[in-house]
């Protein structure tokens, strides 16, 4: 029985030491690879002498909403003489927001842009870098209690506002009663969302004037760390015996896939989409009256918000708290503003 006790005992020390040094050679490795790219990046600009290098983390680096919003805060700071990083686009690895958080403490930035959340592991990260002296702007999504020195944002609440007076416009068109749809991101841990639904419903609450029309809500929390999880729990949607007569999209990427689903599965005019940005796909979309409008975020003013929050803070010591970019409603009123040449496109 001792014996039993002492190799139970044994075992546990082995995989302890194992775990120890595979955590260990992991850190290790990452922090290699990054020191490679930070030399490759050190001497692909060394013809500029920037005075600050901004790390900017988000967790999908080609979408079209984030490469908008990283080419205003590079040109911003390039005007302040200030080079604003993709952190982790030119890796070879996929690394998480949090692995390449701690790779951008251990480097010594100067600033750190992040998509953050309200998760505790965020909450220490971004207080672990503001113990070294590196602020942090959050971006888009919040981690409240953390340390950071400002939040860069939607006005989420207009948002839902949007989203609801849309609904009634699509609920009067009809004269019957409507089921809408939300589609929450499964992996937001920040309040954000929940903003926009209390503005949705809050909106219709105080300003549907047609009390025959009935709005009968539901949200679906979809997993979009993948292209691929996103098409099968919308594909799921439309497999049920009964559809929704309005889905509301929240990211660019439920808006594209619910596009391409409605009109795979012979829905357009039937579903009716309420979507978010403005990539090419969705532009045409609305063209092709598929989607029925797309609130979208200024792109160009949260990229700026982000490096002006940074420089101000390391300048005084303090900056505004919220930093809320406007946002805009399209629709088939003003679809060719947006489309430019690429309106008449098949």
């Amino acid at each position: 029985m001792q014996t039993e006790k002492n190799n139970d005992t044994n075992n546990l020390r082995w995989l302890l030491w194992v775990t120890i040094v595979a955590v260990t050679v992991t850190v290790v490795m990452i922090i290699a690879v990054f020191q490679i790219y930070l030399k490759r990046f050190q001497s692909d600009s060394s013809a500029e002498n920037y005075s600050g290098y901004y790390a900017m983390i988000v967790e999908d680096r080609k979408s079209d909403f984030w490469q908008a919003i990283y080419k205003s805060a590079y040109e911003a700071g390039l005007e302040q003489d200030i080079y604003v990083d993709l952190f982790g686009e030119n890796l070879s690895q996929n690394y998480s927001r949090r692995e390449l958080m701690e790779i951008a403490i251990f480097s010594e930035v100067d600033g750190i842009i992040v998509e953050a959340d309200e998760s505790p592991e965020m909450a220490k990260l971004i207080n672990k870098a503001d113990s070294a002296g590196i602020p942090v702007v959050t971006l888009y999504s919040d981690s409240a209690g953390s340390a950071r020195c400002s939040y860069v944002g939607a006005g989420n609440y207009d948002v839902g506002r949007e989203y609801g007076r849309q609904v009634m416009i699509i609920g009067e068109s009809r004269r019957r009663s409507q089921d809408v749809l939300v589609l929450m991101d499964a992996n937001s841990g920040d309040s954000s969302q929940n903003i926009v639904w209390s503005g949705i419903q809050e909106t219709i609450l105080r300003e549907n004037q047609n009390d025959a029309i009935e709005y009968r809500f539901s949200s679906l929390a979809i997993d979009d760390s993948t292209t691929f999880s996103v098409e099968e729990s919308i594909r799921k949607i439309f497999l049920e015996e009964e559809v929704p007569d309005i889905i509301i999209c929240l990211n660019e990427l439920n808006t594209t896939c619910v596009y391409q689903t409605v009109v795979d599965y012979n829905k357009v005019g039937e579903v009716r989409i309420l979507g978010n940005y403005t990539s090419d796909i969705i532009l045409r979309g609305i063209y092709r009256n598929v989607i029925d409008a797309t609130v979208t975020v200024d792109t160009e003013q949260m990229g700026q918000y982000c490096v002006d929050a940074l420089v101000e803070y390391e300048e005084f010591g303090n900056t505004s708290d919220y930093f809320a970019a406007d946002i805009t409603l399209i629709d088939a009123n003003n679809i060719s503003d947006y489309m430019g040449g690429g309106a008449n496109e098949e």
